[in-house]
Formats: C-alpha cells, structure tokens, sequence
C-alpha cells in the first residue's frame, strides 16, 4: 500500500511519529489490546491504567467497570500533577472567551462532517454492519477457521470511520509551529490503513466460503479500496 511517491516532509513525520510510538504507543495503535504484541503493551501506560483498574476492580469483588472504584482510580492518577487539577483551570475565563474558543473548534471539526472520503467510510459501516449482522453477531455456526476474520471485521469497520474522522480534523486544523494536527493525521492514517488491509484479507477470505454473499463482499472490497485510494492521494499531498 505504501508503493507511491512520498514526500520528505511525509518521510519526516513519519520517522519522527515511529519515535513517538516508543514512548506512547496507544496514540499509534488500532486499541485491539488482545492482539497487540507484548512488547508494546508493557510500553503502553493506557493499557497499564486499564488493566491496574480491571484487577482492583476484581480484587474487591466488583463488576470490571464499577464507577466508585473507576473514580478513586481517576483521583489517583491525578496525583501525578504538580499542584491541585484546579490549577490548570482558568478561573477568569470569561464566556466571551468559550464562544471564541467554540468557533474555533466548530471551524474544524463541520466541514469535516461533509467530506465525501467520510460520507464513503460511513457507507461502508453501514453495510457492513448488515452483513455481519446476519451472518455473525445472530449466528452461532461460523466456523472455528473463519472466527477471527469475522472478528476483524467487526473491530475494524466501525474504527476506521472513528480514525478517518480525527484525521481529517488533524488536516483540517490551523496551521501551528509543531503541526500537532498533521503529526496526528500522519498516524490515524496509517491506523486506517491497517484496518483496511486487515478487513480487505478477512473479507477475501470469507467470500471463498460465504457465496451466497459474493456480491455484497464485492462491494465492500470496492469501498474499502476506495478509501485506500484517496488516503493514499491525501498522503501524497502531505
């Protein structure tokens, strides 16, 4: 997927974000923690948090996500800043001044809900949705060989609307000296590309079996080649 013309800037990014992955990998990754290698998850301080909150949880005899367990963990990462959270909170700000911020935001974010590239993301969702809707999450007969492409599918078609949506809004926002938002594009592209590659294997693989929905199958492969297509224009442009 990577075979096209790159420029410095892209190569640059992307050699710096790799750097950055080393230090927080789940700013990087597809969050499919039962799949991540174990190296990066003992690097990974979410995937620490997370687990630390799910054994607590268990120790005291709790469901995993008990929300007074889930608030006294909260507390207790925020121990780590320098001083009470209050002192990150601008007391004087005035409401003229979350207008201001607002629109900025709005600035951003609503022209990226008319993108074409996400309107085609969203149609893929949906009829994916439907198919494993009959075919996955209301049958009990799918086979042991084919399991984990059902469950590719299923993970990947939902989050690659979520990462192309936050790419987008990286692309789209104001130009600034560390281009945060590009940085940040730069690496939910490449997490949109893997859940792309990863669903278009799957689906191949599932049509071999699944005739009687080879038309359907065929479509979602042209969907998602689609997508393909125009990240690969977008990273070009980078």
């Amino acid at each position: 997927m990577d075979n096209y013309k790159i420029s410095r800037k892209l190569k640059k990014i992307r050699r710096e974000n790799s750097e950055f992955e080393k230090a927080v990998p789940y700013n990087f990754c597809d969050r499919w923690c039962k799949r991540c290698p174990s190296e990066k998850l003992t690097r990974c301080h979410l995937y620490r948090d997370e687990f630390e909150q799910r054994i607590t949880c268990i120790a005291h005899g709790k469901e995993e996500n008990d929300l007074e367990i889930t608030e006294e963990f909260l507390k207790y990462q925020f121990q780590s800043f320098q001083g009470p959270i209050e002192e990150y909170l601008d007391e004087d700000e005035s409401f003229d001044d979350i207008d201001d911020e607002y629109d900025e935001i709005k600035e951003v974010y609503e022209p990226v809900q008319d993108d074409l590239l996400l309107k085609t993301a969203e149609q893929y969702r949906l009829k994916t949705h439907d198919f494993l809707k009959d075919t996955f999450l209301e049958s009990r007969n799918i086979g042991f060989e084919l399991a984990d492409d059902f469950e590719a599918i299923a993970w990947y078609h939902t989050l690659l609307s979520i990462k192309l949506y936050r790419a987008l809004c990286g692309l789209n926002e104001p130009e600034s000296p560390d281009e945060f938002g590009l940085y940040d594009a730069v690496a939910q592209l490449a997490i949109c590309k893997k859940a792309i590659d990863e669903s278009i294997k799957a689906l191949r693989k599932i049509k071999q079996i699944y005739l009687d929905y080879r038309n359907l199958i065929t479509e979602l492969l042209a969907l998602l080649n689609n997508i393909s297509s125009r990240i690969i224009h977008i990273e070009e442009s980078v």
